[in-house]
């Protein structure tokens, strides 16, 4: 069961994925680029988005490789002219998936939204064929985290503020049966469904004031929830977005955990 808090149908929802990716887009590729992704790999790309990360793929397996872009609602993908690309509607836990298929397997801010963790990483394990990578990044603002990102706020007066709305978002994640906090669990999971050389970075960008539409479209679209449940007032929603609109102000978004592991050959 998909735990995803955020719609589809907001009206900016496809902004908003854009935005993850160009935070993220490039450190995803460096990690699967280090693993040797190359002509003719088979690539699975779990949750796809907006579909950048799967048009990296369709670029560096060429025409011999093969890449099955997924997603439960993958209208925000445009894989247009992309001859080696398959876009699939698919539940990672419940859909049929062909097992021992492909040689590496991709899933960013995903699996924290899935409320069988440990189910969604043996499904995607499975789709490997022996001797193939995982990489799976999940994100980290819940808990201590949301005032640990207050910290990386200038000017320093909206820390507080931020940390509060982290906390209130990482209080609807959680009662959505999603996990703010998954990322630094990641490599513990990925080791308990059998995979083996397990290694994980964090990446945290700094984002400058009017840059970033990922945080601050994230709080916009789910502000009127927060307030309805309590959990954020529509004076601490507006001066988030005023503060994130500033261009002499910088913010942490989400901190991004990145881990991999290796199927066994045996």
């Amino acid at each position: 069961m998909s735990t995803y808090v955020f719609s589809p149908e907001w009206a900016r929802e496809r902004d908003r994925l854009l935005a993850l990716e160009e935070l993220f887009d490039d450190a995803s590729a460096r990690h699967l680029a280090g693993l040797g992704v190359g002509e003719g790999w088979r690539c699975l790309e779990v949750g796809c988005g907006a579909g950048g990360i799967a048009r990296w793929f369709a670029e560096r397996v060429g025409p011999t490789g093969r890449v099955v872009a997924t997603d439960v609602d993958p209208r925000f993908i445009d894989a247009r002219g992309l001859d080696n690309v398959e876009v699939r509607r698919h539940d990672i836990l419940t859909d049929p998936l062909e097992e021992g298929a492909f040689d590496v397997a991709h899933a960013r801010a995903v699996i924290e939204h899935v409320a069988d963790h440990r189910g969604a990483l043996r499904r995607v394990v499975a789709a490997l064929r022996p001797g193939g990578w995982a990489v799976i990044e999940d994100t980290h603002f819940g808990g201590p985290m949301a005032a640990a990102l207050g910290c990386y706020v200038h000017p320093a007066e909206h820390g507080p503020l931020v940390g509060h709305l982290y906390r209130a978002v990482d209080t609807l994640f959680s009662a959505a049966g999603a996990d703010a906090s998954f990322g630094p669990r990641l490599l513990g999971e990925l080791e308990a469904v059998g995979l083996e050389r397990v290694g994980g970075v964090v990446h945290a960008p700094l984002v400058a004031g009017g840059t970033d539409n990922w945080a601050r479209g994230s709080l916009e679209q789910l502000g009127p929830r927060l307030v309805a449940a309590g959990l954020a007032t529509t004076d601490d929603v507006d001066r988030f977005m005023a503060m994130a609109d500033d261009r002499a102000s910088h913010y942490a978004p989400p901190f991004m955990v990145t881990a991999w592991g290796h199927r066994p050959m045996a």
